[in-house]
């Protein structure tokens, strides 16, 4: 079939630029640069063959092991494509998670940018049991709306954990409204279709990854300001990345004080924006698991080594790799300041530490 050798062809594209990366960068660089676009093409065909139903349902975009495009440990990311349908309907309960919001994207443009529209709970009315109802239509209606047009293409639930063990996730559902039939069966124009999508996403993806390490692996172990942060970003954060690079005896001391937000969070992601190892390491930390000093100020500790430092985050092999903070709903932006040091000892890691770098 003439797609699926596309899709084959467009495959050995994309692991050709994972391969040409094996010079100079660390090997569990290109072997997980492989990762990512297995991760990416696994993801990315349930959705393509979503496309042409008009029976969207919600579908888990990450987990645990399946991540990409920066995923957030603390966060839950569902997604359900928009088909065929003009008019939908969202319907749950809240829940007791830090945060829950529904954006609607439109397709990814050739620059990689993605038009969008964002509900988030602040704007939601909710019933006294929490209950909720979300209209998606081109034309506007009373109530909580979020507008669609011809161009949307998605829609992805975000909610935001702090403690998860303590919250209760939120539980919805999304329907069509529009008279509809059955789906008819994946025929062979449909699979051709699905095929196709999912190759240029995956291509596209790997570009994508790869041209954002190159913007800011040129000055390593600073943060800044990432903007628009990508496609699927919400307009709710505020990212900071930095691309950390140290040796077997350095670490990142990062000091940052908090600014006033609904939640914080900092992770380590690979190469290629896969958050690192979150369920057997500590990579992760946010306003509820930091540990700040007397003045509200949090010093994340970014080694390879467990020095015994509060806030350590594991590199887990990684000796390159990308730092990212979240703000969310925060009142300023605030950029962490960075020193590179040398960890030699506990002791030094403690206070003694020979300076190797600082960054604001």
């Amino acid at each position: 079939m003439v797609a699926w050798r596309e899709l084959l062809d467009t495959l050995a594209e994309a692991g050709g630029m994972v391969t040409s990366l094996a010079d100079g960068v660390p090997a569990i660089d290109v072997a997980e640069g492989f990762g990512h676009i297995l991760n990416v093409l696994t993801g990315q065909f349930d959705r393509a063959a979503l496309r042409q139903s008009r029976h969207p349902v919600f579908l888990p975009g990450i987990t645990p092991v399946r991540k990409f495009f920066f995923d957030n440990p603390d966060t839950d990311y569902d997604i359900a494509v928009l088909g065929g349908g003009s008019r939908y309907r969202i319907y749950g309960n809240r829940g007791s998670c830090t945060y829950l919001s529904f954006c609607v994207y439109s397709g990814m443009a050739r620059d990689a940018t993605t038009r969008l529209v964002n509900l988030s709970d602040r704007d939601i009315h909710f019933s006294p049991g929490g209950d909720f109802e979300v209209i998606l239509s081109p034309v506007e209606v009373p109530g909580d709306w979020l507008r669609i047009d011809a161009g949307s293409r998605a829609v992805i639930a975000r909610q935001y954990f702090l403690d998860r063990q303590a919250e209760v996730p939120a539980e919805y559902r999304i329907e069509v409204l529009d008279e509809t039939t059955s789906d008819p069966p994946l025929d062979d124009l449909g699979f051709a279709r699905a095929v196709r999508t999912t190759a240029t996403f995956v291509k596209a993806a790997t570009s994508l990854a790869a041209q954002r390490v190159e913007a800011l692996r040129a000055t390593p172990n600073r943060f800044v300001e990432t903007g628009e942060h990508g496609p699927y970003r919400t307009p709710d954060n505020d990212y900071l990345a930095c691309w950390y690079r140290l040796d077997e005896d350095e670490a990142l001391l990062i000091d940052v004080q908090p600014p006033e937000c609904r939640y914080w969070g900092v992770h380590l992601a690979n190469r290629w924006g896969q958050s690192l190892d979150h369920r057997t390491r500590r990579t992760a930390l946010n306003g509820r698991t930091a540990m700040p000093d007397a003045n509200g100020t949090v010093r994340v500790v970014v080694s390879g080594t467990d020095h015994g430092l509060p806030n350590w985050l594991d590199t887990a092999g990684h000796p390159e790799g990308w730092v990212l903070f979240r703000w969310l709903l925060a009142d300023e932006t605030v950029v962490p300041h960075v020193e590179q040091i040398k960890l030699t000892s506990r002791r030094q890691g403690q206070g003694a530490a020979s300076r190797t770098g600082s960054a604001e």
